[in-house]
């Protein structure tokens, strides 16, 4: 799916992106940018982590002093750790993702871009 992006900054300056986005099955876009960045990490660095999956962990604080701040993280875990059905693919790259990080980014974007994932509500 492609899609025109409309980008309005308060002192009246637009301009509009056109990005390649993907919505997975359990109700997160993901830009292909970031699947390319997911599957180049797992190029680069699969020979360093035989037996390991990539796993995404995301998570927004709701309440609290930290309400409304999140945190992500992409790290390697023991593949016989993570459960089949917590496995899934974005373009094509394998990860883990927990239940907490799919609540987390259900109606998100996660797009890659300057060297930095950006989680878009």
């Amino acid at each position: 799916m492609c899609c025109l992006i409309l980008i309005e900054f308060a002192d009246g300056l637009n301009f509009t992106l056109v990005m390649e986005l993907h919505r997975h099955p359990c109700g997160f876009y993901f830009s292909q940018d970031f699947a390319v960045f997911l599957s180049e990490k797992q190029r680069a660095e699969a020979a360093q982590h035989a037996g390991e999956i990539l796993a995404l962990d995301y998570l927004r604080c709701r309440e609290g002093a930290q309400a409304g701040q999140a945190w992500w993280q992409l790290d390697w875990v023991a593949l016989h750790t993570v459960p089949a059905d917590a496995r899934y693919s974005l373009g094509d790259t394998e990860i883990a993702l927990s239940v907490k990080t799919i609540h987390g980014l259900r109606h998100h974007l996660v797009h890659y871009a300057d060297g930095q994932v950006v989680v878009k509500k």
